[in-house]
C-alpha cells in the first residue's frame, strides 16, 4: 500500500506540475478591463452570479469587498435550499461551480472571493458579528458545494505557487489555504488530506513550511494516523521540513510506537540543527517522553545538546567583530536578538515540560546527578537545575541534594556558575526570587564550599540582573548579616564588599539598605565591623557626589557615638570604624586611576578631615591603654595594607615620632644612684630625624626589689645611647595599681602604660618603612637599642620570691618578647628564644599569673586564661595544626590583665574566670613541662614577612669567620629549621 501511495502521489505530482508549467508560460486570461467600472456591481447572467444576489451576495468588481445583506449563516441556509430544490439538481451544482470557475479566472475576483465580505446592515437587519467570512469560506461551509469548490482551489492553486507577492502583500497560495482552516465539517476528509499532502509534496520549501504546519487547523482528528505516516515518510525525504513537520506530530494524537520511531530519528539529527530549529524540536522530544524511557531519552538529549546551541552569538563571536563590516555588523545584530530569542524559547519548552510532567523534572535531574565527571558538566546543566527548581515545587528538595552533592564533590565549581549566568542571564533574570531562595539556604549549610557557592549566586545574581533583583540581593545579605549567625554574617560581608567594588553605582542605590546593619553592630566580631566600615567608607567616599552626603553623616555619627561610649565594646568599635573610614578618605588615588605619583594625593581639606578623624580617636582612647593599643595596631594594620596618601602619611609620621619618644625612649647613661640601682653607659645610637634629648628617669620607690640594668642591645659603644624604658613603667604602673603613691617622676609627664609598647612602637615602624620603601635607617637605633630590665635568669631566688614579684617578673618577660616580636631584625630571634625558656621557667611557679594583653581585639574576651599544667599530646597537635594569622585579620585576645588606674572601670572587660591551676611536675631530669602553646594568645602575631628571614637555613660552624659572620660559601646549605617554638 505505501508503494501505491507513493506511485499515485509521483503521478498527480507529474500532472500538477506540469498544469503549473503551463500557468507560468501562458497568461491568465482576463476580462477586458473596459468593460468594468470601478467598484461596480458585477453584472452577469451566469446562474453562480444569480443564485449569490438571490441569496444575500452582491459581487463587485476592482477591489471592492462583495457585500453581504443577511446573516453569514442566513445566507448558507438560503443558497443550499436553492440548489437542493432546483429542478435541475443535482446538476445545477456543476453549473454553479462552473460559473465561479469562470468568474475566478480574474485575478481581483478571486482575490475578493478570499477576502471577507462587507456587511451592508439596515434598521430591520439582525444584530450579528461585524467580521464576514470570504465568499468561499462561506461556500465550503454548504456541504453539496465543499467536495467540488476544494477541487477548484487545488485545481487554481499551482498557478500561484512560484508567484511573487504583488504590491498589494497578498501571499494567494497562503490566502487560498487559509480558506480550509478551522472549517465546522469536512466531506471528504481523506481527499482532502490526499490533495494537500501532494501539493506540499512540489510546493517551494517556504509555502511547505505553511501547509504543513496548517494541516492540524484543517484535518480533523479521524486523520491523525494517516497524515502522522505520511509526515513522517517526508520527513525521511526532506529534512529541512523537520522543524514544521515536529511541530505538526507534537499537535497530533499518534501512536506511542510510531511516536518513538520519530523521536529515534530526530535524536540522530539533533548534534546537527541549527539554533532557529531547536526549541521545536526539544518540545516533540520531552513530548514524547514515557514513564518507562524518560530516563534514557533524557540523558541522550542532554548528551546531544551541545554548549554551542545555547551560547550567544556575542560571546563565541567578539573575536571576529572587528573584522566585520558596518552592513554585517548591523546584519549580526540582528541575528544575536534572533539566538536570544531562540534560547529563550527553548527555556520555556523546558519550563513548560518540567512544570506539568513530573516525570521529566525528575528524569533530568537524575541524569545531572548520574555525571560523575566535572569535564562533562555544562552550563546548560546548571541553568536547568535552576529553572526545575523554579518551576517544579515537588522536585525542590532533589535538587538541593543534587546540587550539594556537585559541589562537595567539586563539579560545581564557579567557573561553571559564570558561565552560566553570562550566557543564561536572559533566561535566569526570570527566576531571580527562586535563586535568591536557593542561595539563602545554601548559606545554611555547614560546609564551606557549599556556603561558597551560595554567595556565589549573590554575586552573580547582582552582576547580571536587572535593578530590581540588585534590591532583592542587597535585602537577603542584610538578613543574612544580622542573623547573628558568625558564617553567615562573614560570607554577606564578603559578598556586599565585593559588590561595592564590582560595581559602586549601582551600591550606591541601595545604600539605604546597607547603613541599616549599623544598627545590629553588638553582634558582630572585630573583623566583621571592619568590614562594614569599609563597605560604607567606599560608598561614602569614593566619588564626590551629594547623594553620598548622607552616608557620610550617618557614620560620622555613629563613630563620634561609639567614641564616646565610657564601655570598651562600644569604644573599640568606634575606633575600628573611624581607623577604616579615614582609610579610605585618605588612600592614594593614583593607584586606582592610574595617576602619576603626587598627582592622587589629598587636598587640604581632605587632609584636615583625616587628621581631625585620627585625633578624635586619639583623644578618647588615651585613657585606656587597651583602647589606645586597639587604636596602634588598626592604625598600623591601615598603613601596612593600604597606600595612604603621602600628605597623610608625612603627617602620621611626624605625629607619632615624637610621641613613642616621650613615651617609651630614655638615655642609658643616667639611671638612679642609690639602693639596688647602679649606672649601666652604653653607646649612643642616633635616630636621625628624631632630636633626642637627654632625659633622667625618675627616682623609683626605694622599696623596689630588681635592680635595673640595661639588657639585649645589639651594638657595643663606649659613649651614650639610649634604651627602652620597660621596667620603670611596668614597676610604676603596678605600684600605682596596688594604690600606693606615684613614683616621683616630673608632674608634666603622664604615665604611660607598658601595654602600648610593642603596638605603638609596630605603629612607628610600619610608617617609617612605607615612607622609605622599606627602609628602616630612621629607627636603626630603636631597632638593637637595650631594654631596662633586671637579671631575668631566676637561679636561686626564684624560689624565695613573693608571688607578686613572681608575675611581674613573667610580665616583664611577656612584654620583653613581645617587643622584639616587633623588632624585625634576625638577632632577635635568638633573643626570643632565649626568653621563653627563661618564662617556661618563671611561669612554673606562678600558678595564678594571667599574662598582660598583647592582642586587643573584642573576641578574646571569651578566651579562658592559660594554665600552666603539663599538655597533652591532643593539644599540641591542635596547636600545630592551627598555624598563624596575618596581623590584619582580626586577632584573638586572651583575658585582660587587672585594669590600670588610667582606665575607667565601665571602659574594661572583665575577666574571665580562672581555672584552677595546678603546679608543674618536674621530669626526671628536673625541667618543667610547661608549655608556652597554652599562651599564644598572649604573644604579638608575627607578620607574615618575618618569615622570609628563614629561608637562609642553617649554616655550618666552620662557615663563620671570626666575629661569627658569614663569607660568600660554594658550599650547599642544611635544611631549613624553623626557629620558633608553637608558641611563637
Amino acid at each position: 500500500m505505501a508503494s501505491k501511495r507513493r506511485l499515485s502521489r509521483s503521478g498527480d505530482k507529474e500532472s500538477l506540475t506540469e498544469d503549473t508549467s503551463k500557468a507560468r508560460k501562458q497568461p491568465l486570461s482576463k476580462k477586458t478591463k473596459e468593460s468594468y467600472v470601478h467598484n461596480e456591481v458585477e453584472e452577469n447572467a451566469s446562474v453562480f452570479v444569480k443564485l449569490l444576489k438571490t441569496s444575500g451576495i452582491t459581487l463587485k468588481t476592482g477591489e471592492s469587498q462583495n457585500q453581504l445583506a443577511v446573516d453569514q449563516i442566513v445566507f448558507q441556509k438560503k443558497l443550499f435550499q436553492t440548489l437542493r430544490k432546483h429542478p435541475s439538481y443535482p446538476k445545477i451544482i456543476e453549473e454553479f461551480v462552473s460559473g465561479l470557475e469562470s468568474y475566478i479566472e480574474d485575478r481581483d475576483s478571486f482575490r475578493n472571493c478570499l477576502l471577507s465580505c462587507e456587511r451592508v446592515q439596515d434598521e430591520e437587519s439582525s444584530m450579528g458579528t461585524s467580521y464576514c467570512k470570504s465568499l468561499i469560506k462561506l461556500l465550503l461551509g454548504i456541504d453539496i458545494l465543499q467536495p467540488a469548490i476544494i477541487k477548484t482551489l487545488f485545481e487554481k492553486l499551482p498557478e500561484f505557487l512560484f508567484e511573487k507577492v504583488n504590491s498589494d502583500g497578498i501571499n494567494m497560495p497562503r490566502l487560498i489555504i487559509n480558506q480550509l482552516k478551522w472549517l465546522d465539517r469536512v466531506v471528504d476528509s481523506k481527499d482532502l488530506t490526499t490533495k494537500i499532502m501532494q501539493l506540499i509534496s512540489i510546493a517551494p520549501l517556504d509555502l511547505q513550511h505553511d501547509f504543513v504546519t496548517s494541516l492540524p487547523e484543517i484535518l480533523g482528528d479521524s486523520q491523525n494516523a494517516e497524515v502522522g505516516k505520511e509526515l513522517i515518510d517526508l520527513l525521511t525525504e526532506n529534512t529541512l521540513l523537520t522543524v514544521p513537520i515536529l511541530d505538526v506530530l507534537s499537535s497530533l494524537q499518534l501512536d506511542p510506537k510510531l511516536l518513538t520511531k520519530v523521536r529515534q530519528l530526530v535524536m540522530s539529527k539533533l548534534s546537527s540543527v541549527t539554533l532557529d530549529d531547536l526549541p521545536v524540536i526539544v518540545k516533540f522530544i520531552l513530548h514524547s517522553i514515557t514513564i518507562v524511557d524518560a530516563f534514557e531519552v533524557i540523558a541522550e538529549l542532554r548528551e546531544e545538546l551541545d554548549l554551542q546551541h545555547c551560547i550567544l552569538p556575542s560571546l563565541f563571536q567578539a573575536s571576529q567583530s572587528k573584522l566585520k563590516t558596518k552592513g554585517q555588523t548591523s546584519s549580526s545584530g540582528i541575528q544575536e536578538n534572533s539566538d536570544k530569542d531562540c534560547v529563550t524559547l527553548l527555556f520555556d519548552v523546558i519550563k513548560s515540560a518540567v512544570r506539568y510532567e513530573r516525570v521529566i523534572p525528575e528524569a533530568w535531574i537524575k541524569a545531572i546527578e548520574s555525571t560523575a565527571s566535572a569535564s562533562e558538566h555544562k552550563t546548560f546543566d546548571l541553568a536547568v537545575l535552576l529553572i526545575i527548581y523554579s518551576t517544579n515545587a515537588q522536585t525542590k528538595k532533589y535538587v538541593e541534594r543534587v546540587l550539594r552533592s556537585k559541589i562537595r564533590s567539586g563539579c560545581f565549581q564557579e567557573q561553571l556558575l559564570q558561565g552560566t549566568f553570562c550566557v543564561h542571564y536572559l533566561v535566569l533574570k526570570d527566576v531571580c526570587p527562586s535563586i535568591l531562595s536557593l542561595a539563602q539556604t545554601l548559606l545554611h549549610s555547614s560546609h564551606q564550599s557549599i556556603i561558597l557557592f551560595g554567595s556565589l549566586l549573590y554575586k552573580y545574581a547582582f552582576k547580571f540582573f536587572d535593578t530590581y533583583c540588585q534590591q532583592e540581593v542587597i535585602g537577603a545579605l542584610v538578613t543574612h548579616i544580622c542573623s547573628g549567625n558568625e558564617a553567615e554574617v562573614d560570607i554577606a560581608l564578603d559578598v556586599l564588599l565585593e559588590l561595592v567594588v564590582l560595581n559602586p553605582s549601582a551600591m550606591r542605590l541601595n545604600a539605604v539598605f546597607v547603613k541599616g546593619i549599623l544598627d545590629y553592630l553588638d553582634n558582630m566580631l572585630p573583623q566583621q565591623i571592619r568590614k562594614l566600615f569599609y563597605t560604607l567608607s567606599i560608598l561614602a567616599f569614593s566619588k564626590q557626589h551629594e547623594a553620598n552626603n548622607h552616608i557620610q553623616d550617618d557614620l560620622h555619627l555613629v563613630i563620634r557615638k561609639q567614641l564616646s561610649s565610657t564601655i570598651f565594646k562600644y569604644k573599640l568599635i568606634g575606633i575600628i570604624g573611624a581607623v577604616t573610614m579615614a582609610g579610605i578618605m585618605a588612600t592614594d588615588r593614583s593607584r586606582f586611576f592610574s595617576l602619576t605619583p603626587g598627582r592622587g594625593d589629598l587636598s587640604d581639606e581632605q587632609c584636615t578631615q583625616v587628621t581631625s578623624l585620627l585625633q578624635l580617636v586619639h583623644s578618647c582612647s588615651k585613657q585606656s591603654p587597651q583602647a589606645s593599643a586597639v587604636y596602634y595596631d588598626e592604625f598600623a594594620n591601615l598603613i601596612q595594607e593600604e597606600k595612604l596618601a603621602p600628605k597623610a602619611l608625612e603627617w602620621v609620621g611626624q605625629t607619632i615620632f615624637h610621641e613613642f619618644q616621650d613615651a617609651f625612649v630614655v638615655d642609658s647613661c643616667v639611671v638612679p644612684e642609690g639602693g639596688h640601682w647602679f649606672v649601666l653607659v652604653v653607646s649612643p645610637v642616633d635616630l636621625h630625624t628624631l632630636e633626642l634629648g637627654h632625659r633622667i628617669l625618675g627616682s623609683l620607690h626605694s622599696d623596689c626589689p630588681f635592680p635595673v640594668k640595661a639588657l639585649y642591645g645589639l651594638e657595643d659603644y663606649s659613649s651614650d645611647g639610649i634604651a627602652v624604658n620597660l621596667l620603670p613603667l611596668l614597676f610604676s604602673q603596678d605600684f600605682a595599681k596596688d594604690g600606693g603613691s606615684p613614683t616621683s617622676q616630673a608632674s608634666d609627664q603622664k604615665l604611660v602604660s607598658p601595654l602600648c609598647l610593642a603596638p605603638y612602637f609596630r605603629l612607628l615602624r610600619l610608617c617609617v618603612e612605607r615612607q622609605h620603601d622599606g627602609n628602616l635607617e630612621e629607627i636603626d637605633g630603636l631597632l638593637d637599642c637595650p631594654i631596662f630590665l633586671t637579671d631575668l635568669e631566676p637561679g636561686e631566688r626564684l624560689q624565695s620570691m613573693s608571688i607578686k614579684e613572681r608575675s611581674f617578673m613573667c610580665s616583664l618577660i611577656f612584654l620583653t618578647l613581645n617587643w622584639f616580636r616587633e623588632a624585625k631584625v634576625l638577632t632577635r630571634l635568638k633573643n626570643i628564644v632565649e626568653l621563653q625558656q627563661i618564662l617556661e621557667k618563671h611561669l612554673a611557679v606562678t600558678p595564678d599569673y594571667v599574662p598582660p594583653l598583647a592582642n586587643f581585639d573584642l573576641e578574646g574576651l571569651e578566651v579562658t586564661p592559660p594554665t600552666n599544667t603539663a599538655v597533652s599530646s591532643k593539644i599540641r597537635m591542635q596547636g600545630k595544626i592551627g598555624g598563624r594569622k596575618r596581623k590584619a585579620d582580626g586577632s584573638k585576645m586572651p583575658s585582660p590583665d587587672a585594669p590600670s588606674k588610667e582606665d575607667n572601670s565601665e571602659c574594661d572587660p572583665a575577666p574571665s574566670d580562672r581555672s584552677q591551676v595546678e603546679k608543674e611536675l618536674k621530669g626526671k631530669e628536673g625541667k618543667t613541662s610547661v608549655s608556652l602553646q597554652n599562651y599564644h594568645a598572649y604573644f604579638r602575631e608575627l607578620d607574615i614577612e618575618v618569615f622570609s628571614i628563614l629561608h637562609c637555613g642553617l649554616v655550618a660552624k666552620f662557615i663563620l669567620d671570626a666575629e661569627m659572620h658569614t663569607e660568600v660559601s660554594d658550599r650547599a646549605e642544611v635544611p631549613e629549621v624553623n626557629l620558633f617554638s608553637e608558641s611563637s
